[in-house]
């Protein structure tokens, strides 16, 4: 979308107020640079995907995306369509599934590619990092992934991944609470955990008592030693089993 459509769209947002959530008595809208940042990466014809509903599902109907928005309250749904078309919106290409998050993504199938994806659901844990898990998996490479409510501990371990992996590529974050990833390559299908970034701190033991941990850090640290020495030694030198 344009900047000019943009910021036309958010202050119309910002004007009228809608109030789509809890019944129709509450506003729980993503502000208004994040709306703004969604709307710079969303195309005329671009699949679009998001994990809760509100603002950022009229974002993506004015771009003219073809957009399914996931969140559990029909109602809430049928306030978003109608203040929609009440300020000249075609709603023919946006789609709702009345569900939580966790049970639409693993069955939700899509025609393509997501080209941008919004992750702004349940925050309690789990639920960001189960969105993160489907929603990434359909973006295609190039996509553009926004995560809301970075500073929430449940939201901030998806994005501490993110930004330590080299699939994917930070572009900003808006109001100091939702940032914006470009996906530079597919998630390795194995189980290569010692390979990512996020895992580098293992084994962390801060679970256990001081005492525990230093003796398991230790004994960990020795074992490792041991093992560099062993491979830095000829083959007819190196231990072997049952010596």
């Amino acid at each position: 979308m344009k900047d000019s459509a943009a910021a036309s769209i958010v202050d119309r947002l910002m004007t009228d107020g809608p109030v789509f959530h809890a019944g129709g008595t509450r506003v729980w809208n993503a502000l208004p640079d994040t709306l703004k940042l969604l709307a710079a990466h969303v195309n005329p014809g671009d699949r679009t995907l998001e994990t809760g509903a509100g603002a950022s599902t009229v974002i993506f109907t004015a771009a003219g995306a073809e957009h399914t928005a996931i969140s559990p309250s029909a109602d809430e749904h049928g306030r978003i369509r109608a203040y929609c078309e009440s300020i000249g919106l075609d709603t023919s290409k946006l789609s709702f599934r009345a569900e939580t998050s966790d049970a639409a993504l693993p069955g939700l199938e899509l025609d393509r590619p997501v080209n941008v994806a919004f992750i702004d659901g349940k925050h309690s844990f789990p639920h960001p990092t189960i969105d993160f898990h489907y929603v990434e998996q359909m973006l295609a490479v190039g996509g553009v992934l926004v995560l809301d409510d970075v500073p929430m501990p449940a939201v901030a371990v998806v994005y501490g991944f993110m930004q330590g992996s080299p699939d994917w590529r930070l572009i900003e974050v808006a109001d100091h609470r939702a940032a914006a990833f470009e996906k530079l390559a597919k998630a390795d299908p194995d189980d290569n955990w010692h390979l990512q970034p996020f895992n580098r701190g293992y084994p962390d033991y801060s679970f256990a008592p001081l005492s525990q941990r230093i003796r398991l850090t230790t004994h960990h640290r020795v074992r490792q030693s041991a093992r560099k020495l062993r491979a830095q030694l000829p083959a007819g030198r190196r231990s072997t089993p049952g010596r």
